[in-house]
């Protein structure tokens, strides 16, 4: 009984990321974020997304500046889900968002089940807003908001 009890509160402490890497401030992830590898994590969404500057949208829109703009703004056949979701893709939005897009917006189109891995997600996001007519500054996005800007 007391191993379970152990291994229960060893499981606890993974999960919340008591002294790991869970435990990482959007600033300090995006510090080591890697465009290059975003660039490779992104081949997974070709299929239904396009980046080109004025590219085409597909089964999904076109990703181009899509960091920082707002939510179902290009030319798209929106959901009624998402269009409610509304707001900006902000660096902690997309970051939570990428991670799994059914549960954050039931009822949008998205059929991708997230991308797990936190380094994944940062470095989409990175690969993402290289791929924009006005990048945004990303340490200084996620410093904005952990101040809670």
């Amino acid at each position: 009984m007391r191993r379970v009890k152990w291994m229960a509160a060893v499981s606890v402490a993974a999960v919340v990321g008591l002294g790991g890497a869970h435990a990482q401030s959007l600033t300090e992830r995006f510090a080591v974020a890697d465009p290059a590898k975003g660039q490779k994590v992104f081949n997974k969404c070709r299929a239904c997304h396009t980046i080109e500057e004025g590219g085409p949208a597909r089964v999904g829109p076109n990703l181009w500046g899509a960091v920082g703009r707002p939510v179902a703004a290009r030319d798209y056949s929106y959901s009624d889900a998402m269009i409610a979701f509304g707001g900006v893709w902000s660096v902690d939005r997309l970051d939570v968002y990428l991670e799994a897009p059914r549960t954050v917006v039931p009822g949008g189109k998205m059929a991708f089940v997230g991308l797990a891995r936190p380094e994944d997600r940062i470095n989409i996001i990175a690969y993402l807003n290289q791929n924009s007519g006005a990048p945004v500054d990303l340490g200084a996005a996620a410093a904005a908001v952990e101040a809670g800007q």
